[in-house]
């Protein structure tokens, strides 16, 4: 007799499904795993994708997302979740709906700059009176365009000028009004959990900030979400400020050291470094009543005997 076919068990047990999203639109797919903690790998096009401002992987329990910011028709594409031996393959597809009724307007301005012309033509007939309004009517259209040719001029020259300066050393402390709070440094020993907290005001804010956690000078965090690591994040629409936690559970030795946390939204950028100590765990000392009750014969020159007034006396 054939053995009957297992079937194998999904990991998951909630899985994104294909969407259709419009130009400039933020997607986002959701997956839940059976088990809490569990590695989760998003790809596009087979390969893995690596949190940026244009993708946010975001895992909080056994709860996972993907958000596509700002989708564009390059971003129609198959993708998948990988979890254990469980890939869940969908797909993301792009319209461009909207797209008609700039080219109707177009259309209409067109139009009407082209019936402007005709209702012009009647001043032709009367050949003085151009010359005579164009010196007085010629000055006044070519002086404001001057004037706002010189402000355009000299206004990219010295924010250009400011900008290009201040780009390189200064762009991160020029906009560290991003951060409402910062992450700072901790301690932690062995085993113990600790939590990090960045916040960010985003009331005058165009776009959702993005927060990328890192471990040294390049090490993204956004993929190693799992038994130890775990980054959250929420809204709070009353004071309109953004909260991103990264949460590390019973720390390791090897978890010590620099730490950064960066923020985006737009041309706006910020960054943050914070160090993370772990000590090892203190062993308890206590009294040895072992050692206490050895036998010596230094002591007194009966080694069968015990001294237990000098005991009582050490135990004080």
């Amino acid at each position: 007799m054939p053995e009957p076919t297992k079937k194998t068990v999904s990991s998951f047990t909630k899985k994104p499904k294909s969407q259709t999203a419009e130009v400039g639109a933020t997607v986002v797919f959701e997956a839940q795993t059976e088990k809490e903690d569990a590695k989760v790998r998003w790809q596009r096009d087979t390969k893995d994708i690596i949190g940026s401002d244009k993708y946010t992987i975001s895992a909080e329990g056994n709860k996972h997302s993907l958000t596509i910011s700002n989708a564009v028709p390059e971003d129609a594409a198959g993708y998948a979740v990988i979890s254990g031996g469980s890939k869940v393959k969908f797909e993301l597809k792009i319209k461009q709906a909207e797209a008609k009724a700039p080219v109707k307007a177009a259309e209409a301005k067109a139009q009407a700059v082209v019936e402007t012309p005709p209702k012009a033509a009647p001043p032709a007939d009367a050949p003085s009176d151009p010359p005579a309004d164009g010196p007085a009517a010629a000055p006044a259209p070519t002086e404001p365009p001057a004037q706002t040719s010189e402000t355009n001029d000299h206004a990219p020259d010295t924010h250009d000028g400011t900008h290009e300066e201040n780009q390189q050393p200064d762009t991160r402390q020029d906009l560290t009004g991003l951060f409402s709070e910062k992450p700072q440094s901790g301690e932690v020993t062995v085993g113990e959990n600790i939590t990090f907290v960045a916040k960010v005001c985003g009331e005058s804010l165009l776009k959702k900030p993005t927060v990328r956690w890192f471990k040294g000078k390049w090490m993204d965090l956004s993929s190693k979400s799992g038994k130890h690591l775990q980054l959250k994040e929420h809204y709070d629409r009353n004071t309109k400020v953004y909260t991103f936690e990264m949460h590390i559970i019973a720390a390791k030795a090897n978890f010590a050291g620099g730490y950064r946390c960066e923020v985006s939204s737009r041309d706006k950028f910020d960054s943050c470094n914070f160090e993370l100590t772990v000590h090892e765990v203190q062993a308890v000392e206590g009294f040895d009543i072992r050692a206490a009750f050895r036998r010596t014969s230094t002591d007194s020159g009966d080694a069968g005997e015990l001294d237990f007034s000098g005991l009582l006396k050490k135990r004080e």
